[in-house]
């Protein structure tokens, strides 16, 4: 009786030993759960997860403690992290209030100006950010790429990449921007090494598998860019650039009525495509079958009348169908064109040597906009304003080019900011 009485009482007290150390854990928990939290956002973050920083972030939030410095900062690097700017710039005026290092802040307000291309104001504080990249040297690489690009100092960019793949190798990123640079030069063999060095750290990035599978087009190497192109489109069944891009391979390979089939399956689905129409249209020509071509051609040419190439291509289509009072105004169009193109190739050149030149660059962009494509001067435009955000006679072209594609409200943003800026 008594053993009996003593066991019981060794088993209450062991239990009472044991909800309270529960209850101690669960106080110690709770207490340092935020903190517990931050540190797994951290370390995240360090190794470049950011979906699990932000889900890490959020759970440090359960208890509901106070906004400070610590989770405020975190905050910010996760949102810029994930490319929310707007969330960004409330958090950068928040952050202020709860006390983050003013050094802290003011970095994290120069990666975001960099990573939103606003690079005039922060171009002097590329150093700083390049001495200090710590874990976001890719963002900081990303943009240091895109303002070296549109300053036109491609060594510059060139070794941007370089060290950006030194640093983070098994990342295609890199690699491909690498791919897209020498496509640029026109370096096609050095763009296809890059392409097969970016899928053979990769194999299955599509964009990627697409990239190489046009460089390949464009070198001839016919059968292996068809093999891609057609693994890419078993992923991505109605895709117009791979489509476009095999349907031309097959012509190359000498499969020209498969090709232009082929072409007429993706214009049911991408009606208003402007490239595979062009494609199409221009395959159907040089096949033979002029009155074919011209209906085809004739519907892009409407959608880009300033598309020399395709009036061109037009005007060959009406000729040949018998229709050459139609054609002899495009021809006199392409023959207008001629000196003006071959003047901007020189341009292009120039602006190499003299990136700074806003009114070169202005000069490119107004020949595109006439001979080109009015969508690439509104880019012309758009990346001069990068370098040069206040200058008016960027806005004052993309005012007249947005409202002649209708798009009227992209305009009046433009003339609002340019006349803002005319103001005392």
């Amino acid at each position: 009786m008594l053993s009996s009485l003593s066991t019981r009482k060794r088993t209450f007290r062991r239990r009472i030993l044991a909800s309270f150390l529960c209850l101690s854990a669960g106080i110690s928990l709770v207490y340092f759960w935020s903190d517990l939290c931050l540190w797994r956002t951290e370390a995240n973050l360090k190794q470049r997860k950011n979906v699990a920083a932000e889900k890490w972030l959020k759970r440090s939030r359960w208890f509901n403690r106070g906004l400070d410095p610590r989770t405020c900062l975190l905050q910010l690097r996760v949102a810029r992290r994930s490319g929310d700017f707007r969330e960004v710039e409330r958090l950068l005026n928040q952050a202020v209030k709860v006390g983050v290092p003013r050094k802290e802040l003011e970095r994290e307000r120069w990666l975001a100006m960099a990573q939103t291309n606003q690079f005039e104001a922060m171009q002097s504080r590329w150093n700083d950010l390049l001495k200090d990249a710590r874990d976001d040297e890719p963002e900081i690489a990303r943009a240091h790429y895109t303002w070296a690009m549109i300053y036109h100092n491609h060594e510059l960019a060139k070794w941007t990449l370089e060290l950006w793949h030194q640093d983070y190798p098994n990342d295609p990123e890199p690699l491909i921007l690498t791919g897209r640079y020498y496509q640029s030069m026109t370096s096609w063999e050095s763009s296809e090494k890059a392409y097969r060095a970016a899928l053979a750290v990769a194999p299955e990035n599509a964009d990627c598998q697409l990239l190489l599978a046009k460089v390949l087009q464009i070198r001839l190497k016919t059968d292996e860019a068809i093999s891609l192109f057609q693994k890419y489109l078993r992923q991505h069944p109605n895709d117009a650039t791979a489509l476009q891009g095999l349907a031309e391979s097959l012509a190359t390979h000498g499969e020209v009525d498969k090709a232009i089939q082929m072409f007429q399956e993706g214009l049911r689905s991408h009606p208003e495509d402007l490239m595979l129409l062009k494609s199409c249209g221009e395959l159907m020509l040089s096949s033979g079958d002029a009155a074919g071509a011209a209906v085809v051609l004739e519907k892009a040419y409407r959608m880009v009348p300033e598309h020399a190439n395709l009036a061109n291509s037009l005007a060959r289509a009406w000729k040949a169908s018998g229709r050459l009072a139609e054609a002899e105004p495009l021809f006199a169009f392409v023959a207008e064109s001629q000196p003006k193109l071959i003047e901007m190739g020189a341009m292009e050149k120039q602006l190499r040597d003299q990136p700074n030149n806003l009114e070169l660059r202005m000069k490119i962009a107004e020949i595109v906009a006439r001979f080109v494509s009015r969508r690439d001067a509104i880019r012309w435009c758009e990346n001069l304003l990068l370098i040069a955000p206040k200058y008016k006679p960027a806005h004052e072209e993309l005012v007249k080019l947005y409202q002649s594609l209708g798009e009227d409200k992209l305009a009046m943003r433009h003339a609002n900011g340019f006349e803002q800026d005319a103001k005392p």
